[in-house]
């Protein structure tokens, strides 16, 4: 192979396995040659055979082939081969190769090479997954996923065995699910897209310049998914935008957003790529080993039977890392011979990652990921080859859906773990998360970030446990300031993180605090309105207005919520609620005369009456608020209500009130039992029949296993009987050049489709001439009619001899007899050879 300086603009690696062949011969025979890229093949080779891939693969591309050589500099417009038993890596355009590890249960080589591609090639690699049994290739998807790399799948329709193209369709990393015909068009519209050229910096300057369309674009997405993509780095969300188009075809933001608009399932594509789905158990496998023994092992001994150990693990994706933390914990208790009650609380954002999570099935590529002693303890392996994680680890693990920048934050946790998602948000986003991840963690707890985050100017509220491996740990219980929270740098209009002390509110509006307030508004309101606690519907408390200090009370250790039983003192809550039933109910205003009694500034106890209406809320006209306002008759004369009661009807009421509401609850308690009955049946019911359906797959899996067993050794018989025919191919082969025959093979369409030596003394043939027609070469002597004579043959099946004379003293003879296969004819075989005439 030549070599040259040049590099491949983009490297196509191409995965394979059973039924592998007959796609690549049909690929490559659809491929350009002249692309300037450069292609790699993998497959499941094994060390104890020789691969004639090359060979096999000659016929249908005027590209170079060969084997992969260590070291040498990928070329364009050439195939590289992986050698059989060894890994293959590129590294800077270079191939790296390695032998397979000794312990390895799973040989994966399209993982290994996919995940180095997408280091060193970024979005300029193409992953192809073709046909093949298992799950190789679909982790190495993701990687090119990440990167924002093209994942083409062979239709699991068209392929020869789908299961490789199907586990990687399943991880929603695969941009195109294609019949081998289209492959190659796709291949070209990605290289050839005119943004994608120099590393992405045209792409950049083309987004500076449509800024309004690219915020058009997050609107419309936010629009339809409700997730709001402004948090994100520009860089993040550009590379992900960028990546659509290129595999779209489309040449601009603005044609790109007319495409948004048309096409509803681009709008749930796009989501899928923002949301960067990206992980793997135990991901930096020296990084787990770290906390395993400096930070799980300590909180387990630190901890008694009856103390709960919580876990936050947030942003888990598909729950790779979750239940990484939850074998970890799981291996820390066998160890120390204890037990501990752990939970793991995972989350994400993103919906259906959550739900696959849940389920807990994964491919059987994790067995390469998965220490081997964790492995078995923790996983099943399911019919279809699948392995699903243990009923005991499962236990241990609570998947929810969660926001991390706008939903509130877990409490009371050991540990939190948030690697590799921060950095991908804007430095305001970040310092959100942040904050909520110093709440969340209790006193002396961990936190976990990735390889590239830090706790950036939340360095003093958390003290470095050990930098290299990004493990801090909260030392002291401060409260962080408001200050301390960046509240600008987001070009977003609409996304604002919210101040630090209103996380505890759950989706509560604000008030519009930036309209222009009157002169003297705030002075007369304080002088003349009562204080007044301002509820929504659910009695949530969402403002105040005067001094309510006399009537609340203090904040108390714990959770702290904003519900009118734990914000008011208990001799005034049950009369306020009362009330606020009523207004809710009637739609009325009520007053509540002489309620309580409280001392005034010269010590006399002075009564206190309680009003409360309800009205709309500005932002929402079918929302109600309700105000409870305290009057004092020293300092305010409260106007008439549609409902006055004295204290003695208060008291009344409540009683007939809070009867009411026993009499209501018994009625329901008793539903509910009848509904747990009716449930209990159903499930016993249903118990019964999925054990049954257990012993049926039981049975499945027998024969299962048997089948396999069976299919193994004929497997063997059929290795063996390819040893002894290449044996014998091998001995005719050597015969026919010891013997100096000259034989010309020819198929039943008379191409040729093997000759020996001996025949270039009479054919202008050479080896790329295999597969052309006889009738398109020439000979070196003149034999009239021969080329008659041999379709004669080869149409009737007689065979036929003819002699023809080149001098006086040379004749050739020329024997040609049909190829017979049992009865029917195959094709002719053509024998030259001299003959010697004997003197009269």
């Amino acid at each position: 192979m030549s070599k040259n300086t040049k590099k491949p603009s983009h490297i196509v690696g191409i995965g394979a396995s059973a039924g592998g062949l007959e796609a690549l011969q049909a690929l490559f025979l659809e491929l350009p040659t002249d692309l300037d890229i450069a292609y790699v093949v993998i497959q499941h080779l094994s060390s104890d055979f020789k691969s004639m891939m090359a060979e096999l693969l000659t016929k249908y591309t005027e590209m170079p082939i060969h084997q992969a050589v260590e070291g040498e500099e990928i070329q364009p417009n050439t195939v590289t081969l992986m050698p059989p038993g060894k890994l293959i890596r590129v590294v800077e355009c270079k191939i790296y190769l390695s032998d397979l590890p000794p312990d390895n249960r799973v040989n994966l080589p399209i993982n290994e090479f996919f995940r180095s591609l997408a280091e060193d090639l970024q979005n300029h690699a193409i992953g192809v997954i073709l046909s093949g049994t298992g799950s190789d290739g679909s982790r190495g998807a993701q990687a090119l996923k990440e990167v924002g790399a093209m994942v083409i799948a062979q239709a699991p329709d068209e392929a020869k065995f789908d299961g490789m193209p199907l586990n990687a369709i399943n991880t929603g990393s695969v941009d195109f699910i294609s019949n081998i015909d289209e492959m190659a068009d796709q291949i070209r519209n990605f290289i050839n897209h005119p943004l994608l050229s120099n590393h992405g910096k045209h792409f950049r300057y083309h987004l500076s310049e449509n800024e309004d369309v690219l915020n058009q674009i997050l609107d419309l997405v936010h629009e339809q998914t409700e997730l709001d993509f402004k948090a994100y780095k520009e860089s993040t969300v550009a590379r992900r935008i960028e990546h659509r188009m290129s595999i779209n075809n489309i040449k601009s933001l603005p044609e790109y957003y007319d495409y948004l608009i048309k096409n509803s399932k681009e709008i749930e594509l796009i989501k899928q790529d923002l949301l960067i789905g990206v992980t793997q158990f135990f991901r930096d496998q020296e990084v787990w080993d770290f906390v395993y023994k400096k930070v799980i092992i300590p909180i387990v001994l630190s901890k008694t039977s009856e103390d709960p150990i919580r876990i936050w693990c947030a942003c888990c994706s598909t729950g790779e890392e979750a239940f990484t933390i939850a074998m970890l914990f799981r291996a820390a208790m066998e160890e120390l011979n204890v037990e501990r009650a752990v939970k793991v609380f995972a989350s994400d954002i993103d919906q259906s990652a959550v739900g696959f999570a849940a389920n807990g099935v994964y491919p059987s590529s994790i067995a390469t990921e998965i220490p081997s002693a964790l492995f078995s303890p923790n996983f099943n392996q399911t019919a279809d080859g699948n392995y699903q994680v243990s009923k005991e680890l499962r236990s241990m693990v609570v998947f929810a859906t969660h926001n991390l920048i706008q939903d509130p934050p877990f409490s009371n946790m050991d540990m939190v773990s948030c690697r590799n998602a921060l950095i991908y948000l804007q430095n305001p986003a970040q310092q959100k998360a942040m904050a909520f991840f110093h709440f969340a963690i209790r006193l002396n707890g961990f936190l976990l970030l990735g390889s590239a985050e830090t706790t950036g100017n939340f360095d003093s509220y958390f003290d470095a446990f050990d930098g290299r491996y990004r493990v801090y740990k909260k030392t002291k219980d401060i409260r962080i300031p408001v200050r301390a929270i960046a509240n600008n740098g987001l070009k977003s209009k609409t996304y604002q993180p919210k101040a630090l002390p209103q996380y505890i509110a759950r989706n509560v509006k604000s008030l519009d605090s930036s309209r222009k307030v009157k002169i003297g508004y705030d002075a007369l309101f304080e002088e003349f309105a009562p204080p007044t606690l301002i509820f929504n519907k659910k009695l949530a408390l969402v403002y105040t207005y005067g001094d309510t200090s006399l009537f609340t009370k203090k904040i108390q250790a714990g959770l702290v919520t904003n519900d009118v039983a734990d914000i008011l003192e208990p001799d005034i809550v049950s009369h306020a609620i009362s009330a606020a039933h009523q207004v809710l109910r009637e739609n009325c205003s009520v007053l509540l005369q002489d309620t309580f009694k409280l001392p005034n500034e010269k010590g006399e106890q002075t009564p206190w009456s309680i009003k409360c209406f309800s009205f709309p809320d500005r932002d929402n006209d079918d929302e109600k608020l309700v105000a409870l306002s305290f009057l004092s008759k020293e300092t305010y004369v409260a106007r008439r209500a549609d409902a006055e009661y004295s204290l003695e009807q208060q008291v009344k009421n409540r009683v007939s009130e809070l009867d009411y509401a026993l009499i209501e609850c018994q009625k329901l308690y008793r539903e509910t039992l009848e509904d747990l009955d009716t449930t209990r049946e159903e499930l016993q019911s249903s118990n019964e029949e999925l054990m049954a359906a257990n012993e049926e797959l039981q049975s499945t899996n027998e024969e299962l296993q048997s089948v396999n067993e069976e299919l193994y050794t004929v497997n063997s018989e059929y290795q063996q009987k390819i040893l002894e025919l290449t044996s014998i191919n091998n001995d005719l082969e050597n015969l026919l050049k010891a013997t100096r025959l000259a034989v010309l093979f020819l198929d039943k369409d008379l191409r040729i489709r093997r000759f020996t030596d001996a025949v270039k003394d009479y054919l202008n043939v050479i080896e790329f001439d295999i597969d052309r027609k006889i009738f398109d070469l020439t000979f070196k002597f003149d034999f009239p009619g021969l080329n008659e004579l041999i379709s004669k043959v080869n149409e009737t099946g007689k065979p036929n001899t003819k002699i023809y004379d080149i001098t006086s003293d040379r004749h050739i003879e020329i024997s040609i007899s049909p190829y017979q296969l049992e009865t029917y004819n195959n094709g002719v075989m053509v024998s030259i050879k001299e003959r010697v005439m004997q003197s009269d």
